[in-house]
C-alpha cells in the first residue's frame, strides 16, 4: 500500500519508547521526516539513532508536552529543520493508580487533566495553523480503551476521570477542521506489550510469565483474543490514519483491544 507521506514532516510525541517508537519507525520507513519529542534526552537520542540506522530520517527534541513554552519552542525547532509537521501523533499519560476512595487530594485530578487534555489542546494550537495553511493534515491521538469503558479490575480512578475529556475535544476539533483537509482521529489501545504495561502486570497483578499474562487476559481482563497486543499492531493502524488514502476518515474513535470492549455499536 502506498501511504503517500514520503517527504512529509511528522511529529511523534512520546516517540522514544513503546507504541510511539513503533509509530515513528513505521512513518520513517514510509519516507516521512520524523521528529521524536519526549522528556528524556537519552531515550530520544537512542530512538533517533535506531531510526537512522535503518535508513530513516529522524531528529529528536526534548520537551514537556504539558509546558506551553517548551512545546511551542519544540514545534518551531522541528519546523526549522524538517518543515512544519503536517503529521502529528499525540499522547500523554498520567500514571497514578488507586481507587477513588483512596485518592482524596483533588490536585491529583487537576494534574491528570492538565496532562491528558490540556497538553493536547496546547499541541493542537501549535500544529493546526500550519496544517490549515497547507490544506492538509493528520492528527492522531493515542488514547486508551478505558476512556470510554473503565476496566473494573484495574484501579485507575484518576486517569479514568480525565481521559474522557479528550474524546469531546478531539471530536470537536475534527468537525471544525475537516473542511481544511485535516483529519483528527483517536486510536484507543487496550492491553499492549509495553514496558509500563508489563511492569504493572507483574507488580500489581502478579503476572510475570507469558502463561500468567495469558491467563489474566482471558480469565480476569476478559480479552477474547487471550493475549496482549503488540505495539506494532497499533502502529500500523496509526500509520494508515496518517496516510493520504485515509483522507475521508476523521472524528473516529478506534478501539484496538483484542475484543475487550463489550458494545458492538
Amino acid at each position: 500500500m502506498h501511504y503517500g507521506i514520503d517527504g512529509r514532516s511528522a511529529l511523534v510525541v512520546g516517540g522514544s519508547k513503546g507504541i510511539g517508537f513503533e509509530v515513528a519507525k513505521l512513518l520513517a520507513a514510509e519516507g516521512a521526516r520524523v521528529a521524536i519529542l519526549a522528556r528524556t534526552k537519552t531515550d530520544v537520542d537512542a530512538a533517533v539513532e535506531a531510526i537512522r540506522t535503518e535508513g530513516g530520517t529522524a531528529i529528536g527534541v526534548t520537551a514537556d508536552v504539558a509546558d506551553e513554552g517548551q512545546l511551542t519552542d519544540a514545534v518551531r525547532e522541528i519546523a526549522a529543520q524538517h518543515g512544519a509537521p503536517l503529521i502529528v501523533v499525540g499522547q500523554a499519560k498520567y500514571q497514578r493508580p488507586g481507587d477513588f476512595a483512596d485518592i482524596t487530594d483533588v490536585n491529583v485530578y487537576r494534574e491528570s487533566f492538565e496532562l491528558h487534555t490540556m497538553s493536547q489542546i496546547l499541541l493542537l494550537h501549535a500544529v493546526l495553523p500550519a496544517m490549515q495553511d497547507a490544506g492538509w493534515g493528520r492528527f492522531v491521538h493515542i488514547g486508551s480503551a478505558t476512556a470510554k469503558e473503565p476496566a473494573g479490575n484495574i484501579h485507575h480512578a484518576v486517569a479514568n476521570t480525565s481521559r474522557p475529556s479528550t474524546i469531546g475535544l478531539l471530536k470537536t476539533v475534527s468537525d471544525e477542521y475537516a473542511q481544511y483537509g485535516i483529519t483528527v482521529n483517536t486510536v484507543a489501545p487496550g492491553w499492549i506489550e509495553t514496558d509500563n504495561a508489563l511492569a504493572y502486570l507483574e507488580q500489581h497483578l502478579g503476572a510475570s510469565t507469558d502463561q500468567e499474562r495469558r491467563e489474566f487476559m482471558l480469565r480476569e481482563a476478559r480479552v477474547p483474543a487471550a493475549r496482549m497486543g503488540k505495539p506494532s499492531e497499533i502502529a500500523s493502524l496509526i500509520a494508515y490514519l496518517c496516510s493520504e488514502p485515509a483522507g475521508y476518515l476523521t472524528g473516529s474513535w478506534i478501539e484496538v483491544d483484542g475484543g475487550l470492549h463489550r458494545s458492538a455499536f
